[in-house]
């Protein structure tokens, strides 16, 4: 999800889509409970960017499964597919009732004041947005292999379904250097 805020009200929210276009659910995102729809710190740029994951937590999605079991209805397959068909529903207070969650991980328009990811993303937690937690700067490339290794085991015990590690380059420069 892209998060627009401008002066610290959070003014839209669209998905990835196709990379170039997607859909405007603004009504839907404001029903995540993490998400801050104002950001109440001082200093905040007049307009910013946040991107970051909506998902149903574990818990969340096999309580909706039983819940449409129970009605006779068809279960849903994953808890990604249904987060995402979730966030694009017509009905603003059925997404409500879904408990989508979110974290962010990327913050884009700060006026050049951050040189770092790792600054970027304790701006956002300083500004009240939810961040995993997993997050970890490593050292060297040694340092990366084994929190991959970490990982690859404990990310089963976390509460929401992943499929592996993302590793960014520190240096916000150097991320614009190398492209994507």
């Amino acid at each position: 999800i892209s998060l627009i805020y401008e002066n610290g009200l959070l003014v839209k929210a669209v998905t990835r889509g196709d990379g170039v276009r997607g859909d405007d659910v603004t009504q839907n995102i404001k029903t995540i409970r993490s998400l801050p729809l104002r950001i109440k710190a001082k200093n905040i740029p007049a307009r910013f960017e946040v991107r970051g994951e909506v998902f149903l937590s574990k818990d969340v999605f096999k309580q909706l499964n039983k819940d449409r079991e129970d009605i006779g209805e068809e279960t849903y397959a994953n808890a990604r597919n249904t987060a995402s068909g979730t966030v694009k529903m017509q009905d603003s207070a059925e997404v409500a009732r879904r408990k989508l969650d979110c974290y962010v991980y990327y913050l884009l328009g700060a006026d050049n004041e951050i040189k770092t990811h790792a600054e970027s993303i304790h701006k956002l937690e300083s500004w009240g947005f939810k961040v995993s937690q997993t997050y970890k700067q490593c050292k060297s490339i040694e340092a990366v292999l084994a929190y991959i290794n970490e990982w690859d085991k404990k990310r089963l015990e976390l509460p929401l379904d992943t499929d592996g590690v993302v590793i960014k380059v520190n240096s916000l420069e150097q991320q614009s250097q190398l492209g994507f």
